[in-house]
């Protein structure tokens, strides 16, 4: 058999980098979504492909790769501070053209398909938390395409010291199409929409095609999609649907590590609830969360305005009269002055100096010093008997 194939990424229309990453060499296949901050998945991803490429390249079983690329992670961000928490899914397609097999290993949401005789199936499981409860029973499909927790990974690699992928064999025949994409397809583009577009074009056609509708419907995220067809030697490319060969059984699962598959068999098609967006879009959540940061830091503006204002004070002048005020002089925003003590201690009865500085407003950090402040400028007058809220 003949493998023919394409890949590509997209940033998207929404974030301002691409954190996929991919690989595709004819046998090897794999895509890549990181996560964790602004430079850790970029970081996460790139590690992930770059570590489990050149383990199979020195002869390491895949699971071993897999293994390496996440200590490989692990360790980097143990070194960079800045790549704490850093994490990435990885979904990978080994081909083998002569056996008529493809091995697919995932950790986390980034999926592989397979289109055969115009039907898509999807060949992995997500290591989410909706999914875990959707494997017990305890929600629906249904509900999980709108469940809080749909985006919580339960399982990527950078984030724990052994992880386990989950491990699909799928024999192969003329005529089949694997897909290897990361969410920010599968989140913009119905289940029926990819057939036809696998269905119907070539592999660079549909990557093409496929990453071009993702985005015109919203292209919320990083989108990256890679294309494999099994054709037969000679024929050139075989359209979907005109082979003869007699349709295979479906493709027999290997489970590996802690969570297994339910089924021996690979599940059937996800309705197409489960890849059409919520009815909260990603852009209306990141307004949201921005409002409310908003809100936030207005909150504390206000509070800091508050407690300083609360805490100043100034003596100048009222109708000839001495006075102390809480507050700063002229208001801030919409917190004015107001009297706190109003003294006996005429403003005229005072030495030129200080009657001036008084007139402009002498600033105090508390009510004690501008009373002191206060008493002070009455002791100027040695000839003159000054008491504190007695009359001059």
């Amino acid at each position: 058999m003949n493998v023919t194939y394409a890949a590509a990424t997209d940033t998207g229309r929404v974030r301002a980098q691409n954190q996929d990453r991919l690989f595709a060499d004819g046998s090897v296949f794999i895509v890549a979504d990181g996560m964790g901050g602004h430079a850790g998945g970029n970081v996460a991803a790139e590690v992930a492909v770059s570590e489990t490429v050149a383990s199979l390249k020195a002869g390491y079983h895949p699971e071993v790769a897999i293994d390496n690329a996440n200590r490989s992670i692990l360790d980097r961000a143990a070194h960079e501070v800045a790549l704490e928490g850093m994490g990435t899914t990885l979904t990978m397609a080994l081909v083998n053209a002569e056996e008529s097999r493809a091995d697919i290993f995932n950790v986390g949401d980034s999926r592989a398909y397979l289109l055969r005789d115009g039907e898509l199936t999807q060949l992995t499981n997500d290591h989410t938390f909706v999914q875990e409860l959707v494997d017990a029973g305890s929600i629906t499909r249904e509900q999980a395409t709108t469940h809080r927790a749909r985006h919580v990974l339960t399982r990527v690699l950078g984030v724990a010291l052994d992880v386990s992928p989950d491990h699909f064999q799928v024999p192969l025949q003329a005529g089949d199409v694997v897909l290897l994409c990361s969410d920010g397809l599968i989140n913009e583009v119905s289940n029926d929409e990819i057939a036809r577009v696998l269905a119907t074009q070539n592999p660079e056609g549909a990557v093409d095609a496929l990453i071009r509708s993702a985005n015109q419907h919203g292209g919320n995220d990083n989108i990256t999609v890679v294309v494999v067809k099994i054709d037969t030697p000679g024929r050139g490319a075989v359209r979907l649907g005109e082979h003869h060969q007699e349709p295979m059984e479906a493709p027999q699962v290997v489970p590996v590590g802690e969570r297994a598959l339910k089924s021996s068999r690979i599940p059937s098609p996800l309705p197409n609830s489960m890849t059409q967006r919520s009815a909260i879009s990603r852009p209306l959540v990141r307004a949201a969360l921005f409002l409310i940061l908003l809100i936030v830091f207005a909150g504390v503006v206000v509070f800091a305005i508050d407690l300083y204002v609360h805490h100043s004070y100034f003596v100048t002048a009222l109708d000839n009269r001495v006075a102390i005020y809480q507050g700063r002089q002229g208001g801030v925003l919409w917190f004015s002055p107001h009297v706190v003590d109003l003294t006996n201690i005429r403003l005229d009865r005072l030495a030129e100096g200080v009657r001036s500085q008084i007139l402009h407003g002498i600033t105090e950090g508390s009510l004690s010093q501008a009373k002191q402040f206060v008493h002070n400028a009455t002791q100027q007058f040695s000839s003159t008997t000054i008491a504190y809220g007695g009359a001059l």
